[in-house]
């Protein structure tokens, strides 16, 4: 799977503050970073009156705005994107997504906790992998401190990239397919071998293959 954490925690807990820190200091090591944040209120990242805001009024699914300093783009949804769907959309162009959010999400969850708050943590200790906190918590798992985002970036990095290299994905209808280490490795090395005899294939970091069929009605 394509590595991935959720920064999770109540409002106000300081979220976005440390997926702001962690950013900064996974760049500094090298590390390519994609970021998700959860909203709950309609995007609207078209500026009306624009040729994209134009297109997207008049019906397109899809919007993409280009140029040579970057690319976004706006898909229209009936319901929230599954964490997989949003994986498969980044790509593997990336070394870590951080999702700020998703406490629902099938992902390593690291919650945010302040003393300040006096509050209790957000999500079930059993599904969280760590909690950043300024205080000592009666919890059994492992507590990072909140003000310290190297060693907070060291606990991912040796729990979650170090086990995240090498992995084959595999996608059907958009859904993410779980599959065994020896699949993942017959497959890849499969892949690899038939695309290293073309030309042009050379110093693969990742392939990325789309497969589209008929329905046999059609």
């Amino acid at each position: 799977m394509v590595p991935a954490i959720a920064i999770v925690g109540e409002s106000g807990s300081g979220k976005t503050d440390l997926v702001k820190r962690l950013i900064v200091e996974f760049k500094k090591r090298g590390k390519r970073i994609a970021v998700v944040k959860h909203c709950h209120e309609k995007i609207k990242l078209n500026k009306e009156g624009t040729d994209s805001w134009l297109f997207s009024e008049a019906g397109s699914d899809i919007t993409v705005a280009s140029s040579s300093t970057g690319i976004a783009a706006i898909r229209k949804v009936d319901t929230d994107t599954s964490i997989a769907e949003i994986l498969r959309f980044i790509g593997g162009s990336v070394d870590l997504v951080i999702f700020e959010g998703y406490k629902k999400g099938k992902i390593p969850k690291i919650e945010v906790h302040r003393e300040q708050t006096n509050s209790d943590l957000a999500c079930p200790v059993q599904v969280l992998s760590a909690v950043a906190t300024d205080s000592k918590m009666d919890i059994d798992i492992p507590q990072l401190p909140l003000n310290d985002a190297s060693k907070i970036a060291d606990f991912i990095e040796a729990n979650l990239l170090s086990v995240s290299e090498n992995d084959t994905l595999l996608f059907v209808n958009g859904q993410q397919i779980f599959i065994k280490s020896f699949v993942q490795d017959i497959i890849s090395e499969a892949i690899l071998a038939m695309i290293k005899t073309l030309k042009g294939a050379d110093d693969i970091d990742n392939i990325d293959i789309s497969i589209k069929r008929r329905s046999p009605d059609a």
